[in-house]
């Protein structure tokens, strides 16, 4: 197919403006993505610095025994990359209920997501101005600019179903393939821009001023794509499920909404025994260790591995491109088994990855071996993430699309500050990061043990959610979702 062709395939969304606002929202939050990884080393080695710790060729130079004991705002420096994780965890963990009610039961929903986009922005342009007296307060930014990140991941994604009706569930399946796609490219653009940059301005070598130059590039690309994509693409639209009468004020809204996810979660639980409630239990552990691998990879790479901020620029560019083979390895899993075997293997292998790494890349001879280890991550990140929305896709029941899939986003985040915090405890009290890296590694092995417990044979799920007739689809169904 020529490069033109495969570019206009790529975005014809067949005049369905929510699918293109929804491809320039999750490309920014790619660029947003990478430019906090380069942002939170820096971040790490001006802590560092601050309490009075070794950092890059002095440290290199103290040799292996060297160890930091100093703290700083009573924390010790490595753990303020994980605190920030844990705070924003919290935060997305209490308010996204009520978020959620705010999505579902009033028209506020555009409103939502440009507030939390602006906001974001902002805290973006203003962390451009990091350095040795802005640090601590830029990482009170961090913190809340994280959790702005959560609330416009929830609010973009209350349009997927409604994206879902207009187009038919095969078609989308595609359209989310390419959403997907999209961010991972503009991802690896964005890091392969910034090294690029900052080696041609002779300040690769300058933690500070590489994530000086990859925030001002990120303001830049955000305002255009978060800018376009909400004003141009994304309509309001009315509340998705309507109140009792007497139910309009603030109150009795946000109470009715959370009584309604109670009740949704008791339905979960007493119809879907065999898929569906095992899939949300396995969600919340995951996504948990998932979502924290970026924050913390940095920190054990930064302080453990040896990798300055453009070395670690390059370990997740290989990492990005580690997910284009380890995409295509999912449907021939999912082929020789099923979507819910396929999505537990996926796990044990990533526990696997993790714990290797994390055991034998501080002794390495040679710290670049940690990109090899980079892309094994990628490979089984690639596998992972189609996996498991193919799973869902199989176990959501029919006709509670909207509603299951809301109740899914805040699965993934109740328990997102866990690993942080187990890891922060971890190497306050002087314990090796590794131990921090296998503890949350465990939540992927232990979300794959409730599956492997907990949920029936796969003929009994379908039947269960409804959806029996994805039985005898042929497994390209999978592949169209995967690629």
């Amino acid at each position: 197919m020529p490069p033109s062709s495969c570019c206009k395939r790529l975005w014809d969304y067949q005049d369905t403006p929510e699918a293109k606002g929804y491809a320039l929202l999750a490309m920014g939050r790619g660029v947003s993505v990478m430019a906090n990884v380069v942002f939170n080393a820096a971040l790490l080695e001006w802590a560092q610095t601050a309490a009075g710790c070794l950092t890059g060729e002095e440290k290199e130079a103290a040799g292996e025994d060297y160890e930091c004991t100093n703290k700083i705002y009573g924390q010790h420096p490595l753990a303020l990359i994980s605190n920030i994780a844990v705070v924003t965890g919290l935060l997305s963990a209490f308010f996204m209920p009520f978020i959620g009610v705010i999505l579902d039961f009033t028209s506020y929903r555009r409103f939502t997501g440009i507030l939390f986009s602006v906001v974001f922005t902002l805290i973006q342009i203003i962390q451009i101005s990091i350095g040795p007296k802005t640090w601590f307060p830029m990482a009170i930014l961090q913190s809340i600019g994280g959790f702005c990140f959560a609330g416009m991941i929830m609010t973009s994604l209350a349009y997927l179903p409604e994206i879902c009706e207009a187009v038919g569930q095969e078609k989308h399946s595609k359209y989310t393939a390419r959403f997907t796609a999209k961010q991972f490219t503009v991802q690896a653009l964005f890091l392969m821009l910034v090294g690029g940059l900052s080696y041609a301005f002779g300040i690769s070598n300058n933690s500070t001023y590489t994530a000086r130059l990859a925030m001002g590039l990120n303001a830049f690309c955000i305002a255009i794509l978060f800018g376009g994509g909400w004003h141009k693409y994304m309509p309001s639209r009315p509340a998705s499920r309507s109140l009792p009468e007497g139910k309009q004020n603030c109150t009795s809204v946000v109470m009715y909404g959370l009584k309604q996810n109670f009740r949704t979660a008791k339905s979960i639980y007493r119809q879907y025994k065999k898929g569906l409630k095992w899939f949300l239990l396995a969600e919340v552990f995951a996504q948990s260790s998932v979502g924290a691998l970026t924050t913390l990879s940095v920190v054990y790479l930064h302080d453990v591995v040896g990798l300055n901020t453009t070395d670690v620029n390059f370990f997740f560019l290989v990492v990005l491109l580690g997910t284009i083979p380890g995409a295509s390895l999912a449907p021939i899993v999912t082929k020789r088994s099923n979507p819910n075997v396929a999505w537990q293997i996926s796990m044990v292998c990533l526990f696997i990855t993790i714990v290797t790494g994390a055991f034998t890349l501080g002794d390495a001879p040679n710290k670049y071996l940690s990109f090899i280890w980079g892309y094994f991550v990628g490979l089984n990140l690639g596998w992972f993430y189609p996996t498991e929305n193919l799973f869902f896709s199989c176990v959501l029941p029919k006709g509670s699309e909207a509603e299951i899939a809301g109740f899914r986003v805040i699965s993934s985040m109740i328990l997102s500050w866990l690993p942080p915090l187990l890891f922060s405890l971890m190497v306050s009290h002087g314990i090796d990061p590794k131990w921090g890296m296998l503890a949350m590694a465990g939540f992927d092995i232990f979300a794959a043990f409730l599956l492997a417990v907990g949920t029936g044979k796969w003929e009994d799920i379908l039947l269960e959610s409804g959806r029996n007739e994805v039985q005898g689809v042929d497994i390209q169904d999978a592949q169209d979702v995967i690629q």
